[in-house]
C-alpha cells in the first residue's frame, strides 16, 4: 500500500488474501482484486467490501454456505466434495455483515505490525 493513510487496511488485505486463497482455482474471477494505489480510505473500503466473491453464495454438496468471516475458503473446500458458485448479488444484509467485519479487521491504532486479524 503506497498511501500511508491506507495502512489501517493492511491487516484487512492480508486477511482477505488468506481467506480467499484457492477460490480462484475453483472459479477464476473470484480471487482477491484490489488496486493498492487507491488514494482514499473510502476508495479502499469500497474496493475491499465489493470483492466479486461476495456476490456469490459459495455452497457445497451438503447445502452449507461458506462465510468468509468464519473460515478461509480452503477450510470450507477441504470438507466439501463439490463446490458451487450460485450468483446471488451482494444483498444489503450480507454487505453490511462483511463491511462490519472489514472495519473490525482494520488497524486504526496506526501500527502496521499489530493487526486485528480474526482467526
Amino acid at each position: 500500500m503506497i498511501n500511508k493513510d491506507l495502512w489501517p487496511f493492511k491487516p484487512v488485505y492480508d486477511e482477505l488474501e488468506i481467506r480467499l486463497a484457492g477460490i480462484e482455482g475453483e472459479c477464476e474471477p473470484l480471487g482477491l482484486e484490489v488496486d493498492l494505489g487507491n488514494e482514499t480510505e473510502e476508495e479502499m473500503f469500497i474496493a475491499l467490501t465489493t470483492q466479486k466473491a461476495f456476490a456469490f453464495d459459495v455452497m457445497n454438496e451438503h447445502g452449507d454456505i461458506w462465510d468468509i468471516r468464519l473460515e478461509p475458503f480452503s477450510t470450507f473446500k477441504s470438507r466439501s466434495d463439490q463446490v458451487f458458485f450460485p450468483f446471488t448479488g451482494l444483498n444489503p444484509a450480507k454487505r453490511l455483515k462483511i463491511s462490519n467485519w472489514i472495519l473490525e479487521l482494520c488497524n486504526w491504532e496506526g501500527n502496521i505490525y499489530l493487526g486485528n486479524t480474526r482467526h
